[in-house]
Order: structure tokens, then C-alpha cells, then sequence
């Protein structure tokens, strides 16, 4: 009877961990999503031209059939480069505020700061 509660306890552990997995893998984290290049919607110039928005068509992250739309934050004068937004389901309004903040589908972005609707 102990060898089938230990194998049960393998299967109970391998399924666990291959939802954890399967989680990570359909949910990744806003920083660690990558972008195809031929996939840019568009580039919004900040204010004092030092810094930019580009947007790119991300194609969904689950089963990539869902529509998702990715801002990627670039400084010019520090070599910076960072996902800052990520939206569902277009891309309706993008423009700077100031040299600081970042207006999106009517939300108020900080540059230093990040928006993923998936936390909402």
C-alpha cells in the first residue's frame, strides 16, 4: 500500500507543478514579454524628444488569439528600454502628457511606473 500512496504522491506533485508551469508559460510577467519588430504599430515622441513610446501588436498570450497591445519605453540619453504598458483589446489613444507621464486608452502612465490590464 506505500508504494501506491507514494505514487500517488509523484503524479499529485508532477501535475502541480506542470500547472505552475503551464501558468507561466501562458501568463508571462509584463517585463519579460519580447516583441517582434515587424509587429510596430507606432512611435509617440515625448515632449523634449529625448525619450519615446513604441507600440507593437502582440497577438495575444494565450494560445495567441486574444489581442494584446505592448508599449515599450526607450530613453535616449541613458539607454533605457523597458515594457511600460500592456493593453486589450486596441490601442485607441497614445500620447505624452509631459516628460513624465503617458496617456493610454485614458490611463495615466508614469514613465517610471507600469500598467498591465491583466492586474486590474
Amino acid at each position: 500500500m506505500s508504494k501506491l500512496k507514494l505514487l500517488l504522491s509523484f503524479f499529485s506533485v508532477t501535475i502541480l507543478l506542470g500547472i505552475i508551469f503551464m501558468f507561466q508559460l501562458l501568463n508571462p510577467k509584463l517585463n519579460t514579454i519580447h516583441v517582434n519588430e515587424e509587429n510596430k504599430e507606432g512611435i509617440y515622441i515625448s515632449p523634449d524628444g529625448e525619450k519615446s513610446i513604441t507600440v507593437y501588436f502582440n497577438g495575444g498570450l494565450i494560445f495567441h488569439n486574444d489581442v494584446t497591445y505592448l508599449g515599450v519605453y526607450e530613453d535616449s540619453t541613458s539607454d533605457l528600454k523597458k515594457n511600460i504598458f500592456l493593453v486589450a483589446p486596441s490601442v485607441k489613444d497614445v500620447r505624452w502628457i509631459n516628460n513624465e507621464k503617458i496617456f493610454v486608452n485614458g490611463i495615466e502612465i508614469a514613465i517610471d511606473d507600469s500598467y498591465d490590464f491583466r492586474n486590474e
